[in-house]
């Protein structure tokens, strides 16, 4: 792990029949690693492939102490103590619990589709004046 705790913003998202209570859980779960920790608010995107149920998304930012790959890597193994499944078939009526993917990570983005997104921009720009003020 680094010294310095870098900048990081990640997108969370569920289409599950629970998404309300898999969000919680993933807010709760990433405040313990990820420092001075702020949520944008819940809000619901359509299925990118038009034909999934709605998601619940949200977007997560604050600061980490590590590298990028360290981040993705919790967030996974988060996925998976939540609840995620992988399964092969992406067809619709797919259903995911939880998604937990690391958008931006010391102000370089390493999700370019997804930061493009709606489901990730409209969390993004919730957050994103406040979190610029330097007493945030």
């Amino acid at each position: 792990m680094t010294s310095e705790a870098l900048e990081v913003w990640i997108s969370v998202g569920s289409n599950h029949s629970r998404k309300a209570d898999y969000v919680a859980a993933a807010f709760e779960a990433l405040g313990a690693v990820v420092e001075n920790c702020r949520f944008s608010e819940p809000y619901t995107t359509p299925a990118v492939n038009g034909k999934d149920a709605d998601y619940l998304n949200a977007v997560v930012y604050g600061r980490y102490r590590g590298t990028a790959d360290e981040l993705t890597s919790v967030c996974k193994e988060l996925e998976r103590k939540l609840g995620r499944t992988r399964r092969g078939d992406q067809s619709a009526g797919h259903v995911v619990e939880i998604g937990l993917d690391v958008v931006v990570f010391g102000g370089e983005v390493l999700r370019p589709v997804d930061y493009a997104r709606s489901y990730f921009t409209t969390g993004f720009n919730q957050l994103k004046e406040d979190c610029r003020r330097p007493d945030f």
